[in-house]
């Protein structure tokens, strides 16, 4: 694990931070680089300054993991099944690194607990956690929350991709959680007026106009351009969105991101030590 942390500081070298750039929120970790929603991919990115998104399920015994699929065979040497149909004890005994690379071997699919206990203990600076909702229980919902609560969370993670029943229930166990949507920007004025939505996970580069609206109603503005492929790393867009001063940009290609941003600094901005 450390091993990776320092080859890709050196991909990245001498990162700082400037005051006025988004925080780069790596999609399911730095997946091009470590097994994806693992805690070496966590780590890297909680070494490097970056946020990271990652997906939650629940076992069969009600625990809360981090695994993007419903079935465990893409990303484990499991079954191809469900992973509702086993125990976290279960779970915790397949391979969930080997698959990308023969080094991750003995990898397993973390708990959120252990994510948000690794985020305590390595992180060296403020950090934004997008928490993925893929599959959980009502009591599932509590739980999330509760951990929220014990790790002291809720300013910097939101909880996106869940139903609107789920968001509302979120909110009514505690309203500091806060609920995030992918919004198309010809949406925002519509959003806005349901007032559901906390973070706005925009789809396109916005204007200065939507930044400004959104800005007014103090939300939190993210560009979410996660995804494979050229359409995907348009280095105009990566320096568009930070000239906008949106808060952050979800993305597959946050080590490249970041040397261009470091590569470009933007005009009159004192840069920040590591």
């Amino acid at each position: 694990m450390f091993t990776l942390i320092a080859t890709l500081q050196l991909l990245v070298p001498l990162y700082v931070v400037q005051a006025a750039d988004p925080i780069l929120i790596a999609h399911r970790g730095l997946l091009q680089h470590a097994p994806e929603n693992t805690l070496p991919a966590f780590t890297t990115c909680l070494e490097l300054g970056m946020g990271f998104e990652l997906d939650i399920r629940t076992t069969q015994d009600g625990k809360l993991v981090v695994l993007h699929d419903a079935t465990l065979g893409r990303t484990t040497n499991g079954p191809d099944e469900p992973v509702t149909k086993f125990t976290f004890t279960e779970l915790s005994k397949f391979d969930a690194g080997s698959w990308f690379d023969p080094r991750f071997t003995g990898i397993r699919v973390p708990s959120l607990e252990e994510t948000f206990a690794l985020v305590r203990e390595r992180k060296r600076r403020l950090t934004l956690l997008a928490l993925n909702v893929k599959g959980i229980t009502r009591e599932g919902e509590r739980e999330l929350v509760r951990l929220l609560e014990e790790f002291k969370l809720f300013k910097e993670s939101f909880a996106f991709d869940q139903s609107a029943e789920c968001s509302e229930r979120l909110k009514a166990l505690d309203p500091r959680i806060r609920i995030g949507r992918n919004v198309r920007c010809k949406e925002i004025e519509s959003r806005l007026a349901d007032g559901a939505t906390d973070v706005y996970l925009l789809t396109s580069v916005p204007n200065e106009a939507d930044v400004s609206l959104l800005r007014k109603h103090r939300k939190a503005i993210l560009f979410n351009y996660a995804g494979t492929g050229e359409h995907r790393r348009e280095k105009k867009n990566w320096l568009r969105v930070r000239e906008l001063g949106i808060d952050g940009m979800l993305t597959d290609y946050a080590l490249e991101c970041a040397k261009l941003w470091q590569a470009n600094p933007l005009e009159n901005e004192t840069q920040k030590k590591p």
